[in-house]
C-alpha cells in the first residue's frame, strides 16, 4: 500500500461517519494496522467498519 499507515487512517476515516474518528484514532487503531499489514484497502476496511457499526 502507498502512503504509510497515517494516509490508510485518513482514507479509512474520510469514508465513515464523523463520530467514527474517535473509533479510527483509538479502538479500532490495532484492527486497522493489522488489515493495513494485510494489504486489505482502505475502501473494504471502511466498509467492515460500516457493517459492523450498522451505518451500511
Amino acid at each position: 500500500m502507498n502512503g504509510g499507515f497515517s494516509q490508510y487512517l485518513e482514507k479509512v476515516a474520510r469514508q465513515l461517519p464523523e463520530e467514527a474518528g474517535k473509533l479510527i484514532e483509538g479502538d479500532l487503531n490495532l484492527t486497522l494496522l493489522d488489515w493495513y499489514t494485510d494489504g486489505v484497502p482502505a475502501e473494504e476496511a471502511a466498509a467492515r467498519i460500516r457493517r459492523s457499526a450498522g451505518w451500511a
